[in-house]
């Protein structure tokens, strides 16, 4: 039997499709948008983890960051998937899963930006004295007013940080 060399362009390709792999249910692979229905209908900055305390929002920890909605619908709900990871450890700082889906009602406006803010604090048996990791980030859905539905089952809209 003859095994052929690969060029390493295509061993790098082959790496970065098996890393994508999550949880064996499919593949995501970093291509430009084809066409402008593969364009997300939103704008989303980086997220970030917050300890210090958030009137009205949380007391120990959250998740913050800002949309952009340029879609031409009103949004009324707001999926957001990600995982937490621990700085010093980076593994999972929770005795479940680090795995997260939280819902967020939210009406934001076409061609309006918000401050997004998502509470940490019930998910959390400890209050953690400094910022965990926030990875693989994305909007899994959006719920508009008139009934639409916008969704990214796996990611392909996500936010990746460099452990």
């Amino acid at each position: 039997m003859q095994i052929k060399k690969i060029s390493f362009t295509m061993q790098i390709l082959l790496i970065s499709v098996l890393i994508s792999c999550t949880e064996l249910n499919g593949i995501i692979v970093d291509l430009p948008p084809s066409t402008p229905d593969e364009i997300p209908p939103f704008v989303i900055t980086r997220p970030v983890f917050e300890i210090s305390e958030r009137p009205f929002h949380f007391n120990y920890s959250g998740v913050v960051f800002n949309l952009f909605n340029t879609g031409p619908e009103v949004i009324d709900t707001i999926t957001v998937s990600f995982r937490v990871f621990d700085q010093r450890t980076q593994s999972s700082p929770f005795l479940g899963t680090n795995k997260f889906e939280i819902t967020k009602l939210e009406l934001i406006h076409p061609n309006e930006s918000k401050e997004i803010i998502i509470s940490l604090d019930r998910f959390i048996y400890i209050a953690p004295t400094e910022p965990y990791i926030i990875d693989f980030f994305y909007v899994s859905r959006i719920d508009y007013v008139d009934g639409k539905v916008w969704e990214d089952k796996y990611g392909k809209f996500r936010v990746r940080v460099a452990i």
